[in-house]
C-alpha cells in the first residue's frame, strides 16, 4: 500500500502551498485593518434616497421588487406600495439595480445630491426563456447572457434556501433530485442526468473534486460560501463544457471582487438544525484600499448523526471548514485579481452489510488557487476580453472503522479559458485544462494525467418577437497513463486513449402574445471517457462496490429535443416542457452480477464494470406559479422522466420517480410565510439490480424576515421541515435500505449584514 506520506509529496508541495497560504491570508487581514481605521477617519457627505417601483404595462406599483446598489452592497425590496428607501447613501452617482421574478432586471445610474427627486422606476415583465434556473443573492453581477430566466430566488428566499449542501439547496426545484449516500454526500441530478452530464462550476471553472465520479464523493463547496447560484442548460451552457446536457450548475463565490466597495462591509451568518444538532457559522467582509479590493470569508460546519423516524442513523456526522482571501485591483477598464481557498470536510458514510458494517470515513481536503482579469473595450465590435485560470489541489482519503486506509485519491487540476464579447451579443473563446490522477491504497487505478482543449461560441439574435440563441463547441481530450507501456489489467490494456468531437445547440422562442411565448431546443453533446471509466480496479467500500473500467470505452454522444411554452392568466404563470434525451454509448456503472473479495463486511462486493449503452430518456415539466390573492402566492412543480435501454428496452437505473411541490405563501410586507408539501411517486420501473422506493407526501412550514434598520441588514429565516416526522426514503439514495430520510427537522438563520 501506498503510504499517505509519501501519496502527499510524491504529488504535492503541501508544505509550500500551506505556508503561501497563510501569507497571503496575513497580508489580506492586515490591509482589511488598516483600511477600517482609514474608513473611519474619513468624512462622506450622505444622502436619503428614495422612491417606487411599477409595472410598466399596468402602471400597478410593484411590491417585493430588489433594490441594489452596486458597489455600497446595499440591498432592500420594495414594500406592499412599491415603495424602497435608503439612509446614509454618500453623495454622488451610484448604480441601481432592480430584479423581480418574472420581470426584466434593470439598472439605472442615479446620481444623489441635495436636491435629489423621488424617483420611479418602471420595470418590464421578461420575455420567457426555460434553459436557465438561477438561486441567486441581489450582489449577482449578471452578463447578457444570464438575465433571461424562468426562475430567480433572490436575497431572503436565497437564504431560506440554504441547505448543508447544494443538492439540498436545490432538490425542491422542478426537474432537480438529488443522488446521495448520506446528507454529506449528496450530489444534484437534473432531468435524470447527473455524474459530468450536469456540470458543478465555482466562479465558472471546475471544481477539481471528485464529485462527479461517484456518489460517495462530496461536493467540495459549502453553500453558506457562496453569493448565488445558477442553472443554464440549452446553448449558453456549452461555454462551460461539452458534456453538459443536463446542464450547468455554476455557484458564484466572487472571491476576487470586481466592483470597488466604499468602506468595509461585513456580513455574519448563523444556521443552525434539530436533525443532526448541526451549526454553521460564517464571516465576510469586503474593503478597498486605493483601487484595491480585498475580501476575506471563513465558514464552520458541524453536524452530529443523523435523526431519522426510526432512529439515529450511525456513522452520518460532518465537519468542514472552508476559508477563502482574495484581491483585485479594480480599474475603469476592468479589473484583475487574485485568489486563495482551502476547504477540509469530515464526513461518514453509514455503513452496510454490502460494503463496511461499520462506514467508512472520508477525508476531503483542497486547496484553490484562482486569477481573474476582465479588459473593457467598450468598442461596437468588442466589448471586453476576460481571462479566467485556476490551479487545484485535491485530496481524498476513505478509512475504515479499524483505521485501516480503503482508497486514496489525489488530483491536480489546472484550467485555463479566455473569452471575448464579439459584435455586441455574441461570445467566443478557448478553454484548456490539465489533470494529474493517482490512487493509493487498496485500487489500482494507473497514475494517469489528461490533457483537454476546445473552443466555442456562442451568438444570440433578437427579431422583434423571435429570439434565437446558437452556440458550437469543438473538444480534443487525452488520456494517458504514466507507464503507457501496454500492461494488461482487468480493465484491459493500458495506454493512451484520444478522444474528439464537435457540440452544439440552437434554441428559439416566439412570443405570440404578450401572455404566450412557445419555443423549442436542439442540443448535441459529447463526452470523453473519464480516468476512472476507463483504467480504474479496485474495491471501493464507501460505494459498496468493487469498480473495474473499461480502456475499450468509447465516447458518448447526446442528442437533446426539448419544446416548451409559457401562458399568462392575469398574475399566474403555467410553464410547460417536454423533452427526450437520446444518448448513444451512454457510459455508466454495470452490475456484473458476481462478486469479488473486497474486505467488506460479508468480504465480497457487487463488481460493477463501466459499459456503453444506447439508452432514451423522455419527461415532461409543469411549473405554475402566480399571485392568486393580494399577498398570497401558489406554486406547483411537476416533473416526469423515464429511461429506457434501447437494445433490450429495459429500464434504465438510477432514474428518479414523479415528483414535484405545491407552495403557498403569504407575504405581507416585510414577512413571508409558506406551507410547502413535497410529494414523490413511487418507483417501481426498476433495472436489473435496483430495489422499488415507495411514495411519500412530506410537509414544511416556515417564515422569514428581512429588515434594515440604520446601517444594519438583519434576515432570519425559521423553518421546519418534515413536519409530521415521515418516514420516506430516496429512490436515487444509494443506501436507502439503510438510511431513510431526515426526520422532522428545525432551522433557524440569522444573518447580518453592515
Amino acid at each position: 500500500m501506498l503510504g499517505t506520506r509519501a501519496f502527499q509529496h510524491r504529488l504535492f508541495p503541501v508544505g509550500v502551498l500551506s505556508k503561501c497560504t497563510y501569507l497571503f491570508a496575513a497580508l489580506l487581514i492586515s490591509h482589511l485593518f488598516c483600511n477600517t481605521s482609514n474608513a473611519q477617519s474619513d468624512q462622506v457627505t450622505t444622502r436619503s434616497l428614495r422612491g417606487e417601483v411599477i409595472d410598466k404595462q399596468s402602471r400597478s406599483r410593484l411590491a417585493g421588487v430588489t433594490v441594489h446598489i452596486v458597489g455600497l452592497e446595499k440591498s432592500t425590496h420594495t414594500d406592499a406600495s412599491g415603495q424602497f428607501g435608503f439612509d446614509s447613501v454618500p453623495e454622488g452617482k451610484h448604480r441601481l439595480q432592480f430584479m423581480k421574478t418574472d420581470y426584466q432586471a434593470l439598472e439605472q445610474v442615479v446620481d444623489v445630491h441635495a436636491s435629489t427627486p423621488y424617483i420611479q422606476i418602471e420595470l418590464k415583465t421578461s420575455a420567457y426563456h426555460l434553459e436557465t434556473i438561477r438561486v441567486y443573492d441581489a450582489k449577482g453581477d449578471l452578463s447578457k447572457f444570464e438575465k433571461t430566466t424562468d426562475l430567480a430566488l433572490e436575497d431572503a428566499e436565497f437564504q431560506r434556501k440554504l441547505g448543508m449542501t447544494l443538492a439540498d439547496m436545490l432538490s425542491d426545484e422542478v426537474g432537480i433530485s438529488q443522488r446521495t449516500m448520506g446528507r454529506a454526500a449528496a450530489r444534484p441530478v437534473i432531468r435524470g442526468l447527473g455524474g459530468d452530464r450536469l456540470l458543478i462550476l465555482e466562479n465558472g471553472e471546475r471544481t477539481g473534486d471528485k464529485s462527479a465520479s461517484s456518489a460517495d464523493h462530496a461536493v467540495s463547496i459549502d453553500p453558506t460560501a457562496a453569493e448565488g447560484v445558477e442553472i443554464t442548460r440549452g446553448p449558453g451552457a456549452l461555454i462551460y463544457g461539452s458534456s453538459t446536457l443536463g446542464g450547468v450548475v455554476n455557484v458564484k463565490r466572487n472571491n476576487i471582487p470586481q466592483t470597488l466597495p466604499i468602506g468595509t462591509d461585513t456580513h455574519l451568518t448563523f444556521q443552525g438544525e434539530s436533525v443532526n444538532s448541526g451549526w454553521t457559522a460564517t464571516i465576510g467582509s469586503v474593503t478597498s484600499l486605493g483601487p484595491f479590493a480585498h475580501q476575506i470569508k471563513m465558514n464552520r460546519r458541524r453536524a452530529s448523526d443523523t435523526q431519522t423516524p426510526f432512529g439515529t442513523l450511525g456513522n452520518t456526522s460532518l465537519s468542514n471548514m472552508n476559508f477563502s482571501a482574495g484581491t483585485s485591483l479594480i480599474k475603469d477598464w476592468g479589473y484583475i485579481g487574485i485568489s486563495g481557498d482551502d476547504y477540509r470536510s469530515d464526513y461518514g458514510i453509514p455503513g452496510s452489510p454490502e460494503g463496511h458494517i461499520s462506514g467508512v470515513n472520508i477525508a476531503l481536503d483542497r486547496q484553490r488557487y484562482e486569477g481573474q482579469m476582465e479588459y473593457r473595450f467598450n468598442r461596437p465590435g468588442l466589448d471586453k476580453v476576460k481571462l479566467h485560470g485556476t490551479y487545484t489541489r485535491y485530496q481524498h482519503q476513505e478509512w475504515e472503522s479499524n483505521d485501516t486506509l480503503g482508497v486514496e485519491f489525489g488530483v491536480l487540476t489546472y484550467n485555463l479559458s479566455a473569452m471575448a464579447h464579439v459584435l455586441d451579443n455574441a461570445i467566443i473563446g478557448v478553454w484548456g485544462e490539465y489533470r494529474d490522477h493517482a490512487t493509493g491504497g487498496f485500487y489500482w487505478t494507473p497514475h494517469t494525467r489528461e490533457f483537454a482543449l476546445a473552443g466555442f461560441y456562442l451568438n444570440e439574435r433578437d427579431f422583434d418577437r423571435f429570439t434565437l440563441q446558437g452556440a458550437l463547441r469543438y473538444d480534443i481530450r487525452r488520456a494517458e497513463p504514466f507507464r503507457n507501456d501496454g500492461t494488461a489489467i482487468r480493465a484491459g490494456t493500458v495506454q493512451r486513449r484520444d478522444f474528439n468531437g464537435f457540440s452544439g445547440a440552437a434554441s428559439g422562442i416566439y412570443r405570440w402574445t404578450d401572455s404566450l411565448s412557445t419555443g423549442a431546443t436542439l442540443m448535441k453533446t459529447f463526452r470523453a471517457p473519464g480516468i476512472e471509466e476507463l483504467f480504474s480496479d479496485g474495491p471501493h467500500l464507501a460505494a459498496y462496490s468493487y469498480e473495474i473500467g473499461n480502456a475499450q470505452l468509447k465516447a458518448e454522444h447526446g442528442y437533446g429535443t426539448e419544446v416548451f411554452g409559457r401562458y399568462t392568466i392575469g398574475k399566474l404563470n403555467l410553464n410547460l416542457a417536454i423533452f427526450q434525451n437520446r444518448i448513444l454509448g451512454y457510459l455508466i456503472p454495470t452490475n456484473t452480477g458476481q462478486k469479488e473479495w473486497g474486505s467488506g463486511a460479508a468480504g465480497w462486493l457487487w463488481i460493477y464494470q463501466y459499459t456503453g449503452q444506447d439508452v432514451v430518456m423522455n419527461g415532461a415539466e409543469i411549473q405554475m406559479d402566480g399571485e392568486v390573492l393580494p399577498d398570497f402566492r401558489l406554486q406547483l412543480n411537476l416533473s416526469y422522466v423515464d429511461g429506457t435501454v434501447e437494445a433490450n428496452g429495459k429500464p434504465l437505473e438510477r432514474i428518479p420517480p414523479l415528483s414535484g411541490k405545491v407552495a403557498f405563501s403569504y407575504a405581507p410586507w416585510p414577512f413571508h410565510f409558506h406551507v410547502t408539501s413535497r410529494f414523490s411517486g413511487s418507483q417501481t420501473r426498476l433495472g436489473e439490480f435496483e430495489q422499488p422506493t415507495d411514495g411519500y407526501l412530506v410537509h414544511d412550514v416556515g417564515a422569514y424576515l428581512s429588515l434594515w434598520w440604520k446601517q444594519f441588514e438583519n434576515t432570519v429565516v425559521f423553518e421546519i421541515e418534515n413536519l409530521f416526522d415521515t418516514a420516506y426514503r430516496e429512490h436515487l439514495s444509494l443506501i436507502k435500505a439503510v438510511m431513510p430520510e431526515p426526520g422532522r427537522n428545525v432551522k433557524l438563520l440569522y444573518k447580518l449584514y453592515f
